[in-house]
């Protein structure tokens, strides 16, 4: 049975369950929720899952390799595995110099998961604060408080989850919004150095439409670059991480820095190759595309722009050069 109101089978098929819809303080009735002979109104009691837009913050926890289940990234099993001779068999079919530079980071692995499993406590903990404070300043409880979404053109990602941009609504407060507040949580996440960015097309920008992803005033060379230099909310993403950088705050302190990204744990504990193509934002103008195992060649996490590898052929027709290894 459905846990919210988007679920995703382990075959990837997508279903749900909802009520029927309120009207003042009780359910409709069936003549109040069909609209039409093929529209009906519905509400819902279960859980909803939003995935942050743009950032990809450390794991927690993760499916062990070899196993079915999450196990906590402070679990000692994660660390005899970055130590141990599996480390190895799930990093074999890689490209000899994303290896390389994996093994680099990894290097004897006695720091890894524990490294990611600190930085990903600190990243929860600061979420936590960050709702707490705005609930405060609303002078609201978990009971009136309320969100707002800002969704771009995908709004439902591959586990169910809504993918969107964060903040408190408006809504909360009497009079005009606290300027920390009216800041996206993700954005806040970026810039305390809590995340690291995780921009992939066609998900660009919620206020900028996007109405066909495939449009080749889009996709091309020069209309891309044209779209890169209207999305507000994008460039204010990567100005957050610079910023984080530059203070060397959260997973850029030179004390303790993340070792290995999210998506590289993920990746490894998968024993799976990187697959998203992905183009250097801080090279605005070239027509290059990296093949996916590339992506570490672009130096800083925010010139990053990852692309479904089903739009890769889309971009190469409308003049896009594919780099491989």
């Amino acid at each position: 049975m459905a846990s919210g109101i988007f679920s995703v089978s382990s075959s990837g098929f997508k279903y749900g369950q909802t009520n029927f819809a309120t009207r003042r303080s009780s359910r409709a009735s069936v003549a109040q929720i069909t609209h039409d002979g093929d529209t009906v109104s519905v509400s819902t009691d279960a859980n909803l899952g939003i995935r942050f837009l743009g950032i990809d913050t450390p794991e927690i926890s993760f499916d062990f390799p070899g196993k079915r289940g999450f196990l906590g990234l402070n679990n000692p099993a994660w660390t005899e595995f970055f130590t141990g001779p599996d480390l190895e068999k799930k990093t074999k079919s890689l490209n000899p110099a994303l290896k390389a530079h994996l093994n680099s980071v990894i290097g004897d692995g006695t720091d890894i998961a524990e490294n990611h499993y600190r930085h990903a406590v600190n990243g929860k903990e600061n979420l936590k604060k960050e709702i707490e404070d705005d609930m405060i300043a609303a002078g609201k409880t978990k009971d009136d408080f309320l969100f707002f979404q800002a969704y771009a053109y995908e709004f439902l990602e591959s586990y169910g989850r809504l993918l969107c941009y964060l903040r408190p609504h408006r809504d909360n407060f009497e009079g005009e919004t606290p300027a920390t507040s009216a800041i996206d949580y993700n954005i806040r996440q970026l810039a305390g150095g809590f995340a690291t960015p995780y921009f992939i097309f066609p998900n660009v920008d919620p206020f900028l439409r996007i109405s066909n992803p495939l449009d080749k005033k889009i996709i091309s060379p020069e209309g891309f670059w044209k779209f890169m230099t209207k999305a507000s909310k994008l460039k204010g993403a990567r100005d957050a991480v610079k910023g984080a950088r530059n203070r060397m705050v959260g997973i850029y302190n030179p004390a303790d820095p993340i070792k290995l990204l999210p998506m590289e744990l993920r990746s490894i504990a998968r024993g799976s190759k990187p697959n998203r193509p992905v183009i250097d934002l801080g090279k605005p103008g070239v027509n290059q595309i990296l093949d996916p195992e590339l992506y570490f060649t672009i130096e800083n996490v925010e010139d990053r722009f990852y692309l479904p590898s089903m739009f890769t052929d889309y971009f190469e027709l409308a003049g896009w050069e594919i780099v491989k290894i």
